[in-house]
């Protein structure tokens, strides 16, 4: 895996971890930010899938 795809799934995850945060604050109350949240995780974990071909 190249230097820029690690960095991108890291900027993935930080970016999973700040909706994450930012739900459990509010008790999990906003519809669009689980939807954001779900939407992030696909990316991620479709960005890592197509990295280690």
């Amino acid at each position: 895996m190249h230097c820029d795809d690690k960095r991108t799934l890291f900027v993935l995850k930080q970016g999973i971890e700040e909706t994450w945060e930012e739900l459990k604050k509010i008790d999990f109350g906003n519809e669009d930010l689980i939807k954001k949240l779900s939407e992030e995780i696909q990316e991620y974990f479709e960005y890592k899938n197509s990295t280690s071909n």
